[in-house]
């Protein structure tokens, strides 16, 4: 008896860990963004696209309760987009083993990305999965000393080729003190530095 009521709770956890995956890990549309300037209502033809991430690894007690792991914030995959194109963003994978009531492994979820232009404000978007109106954004125009103050402050990182942020991550939403880990391989890395240092 004690056998078949461990089965059957095991068998409810890994019902309700693809559940809460399959909830966090849902699909981003492909639907376009319409990227525009927010002054003129002019397109804004390429941008630049960085996802921020969060992972969780070790041991976590179903549903969300404390657990032994770390936890870290990175930077990875980005890529410039076509305003108007279909938006292509793939999700991280999680893995691990439910034991009910517990849950050993790693969880990757997405937190949202930053756009980013030259002699624009950056913008965060978070909420990736909405449809309609809502998948047009507007960038605000800086002028070239603020534009350049950008580049010497938050996105020098890039630009030297560092691994990780450390201390003051508020650009990217993210409370101090912090460690965002840079994950770009060297051709990402490139496009992001070539982007950014276009004139």
């Amino acid at each position: 008896m004690k056998f078949i009521c461990l089965t059957l709770l095991t068998i409810l956890s890994l019902n309700c860990f693809s559940i809460c995956v399959e909830a966090q890990q849902r699909k981003i549309p492909k639907q376009p963004f319409q990227i525009t300037d927010a002054s003129t209502g002019k397109p804004i033809s390429e941008t630049l696209v960085i996802p921020r991430y969060s992972s969780a690894a070790g041991i976590f007690i179903a549903p969300e309760g404390q657990g032994k792991g770390t936890y870290g914030d990175y930077l990875d995959k980005p890529f410039v987009y076509s305003t108007g194109e279909p938006f292509i963003l793939k999700l991280p994978k999680s893995s691990g083993i439910p034991l009910f009531p517990f849950f050993i492994g790693k969880g990757r979820t997405i937190q949202g990305i930053t756009i980013i232009a030259a002699k624009y404000r950056p913008l965060r978007v978070s909420d990736l999965w909405s449809t309609g109106d809502k998948r047009t954004l507007q960038l605000t125009p800086i002028s070239d000393s603020e534009w350049t103050l950008l580049l010497e402050k938050e996105l020098n990182p890039f630009i030297k080729d560092v691994s990780r942020i450390n201390g003051d991550c508020r650009f990217w939403d993210i409370a101090e003190p912090c460690a965002l880990e840079i994950n770009f391989d060297k051709k990402e890395g490139e496009l992001v530095r070539s982007f950014l240092e276009k004139k």
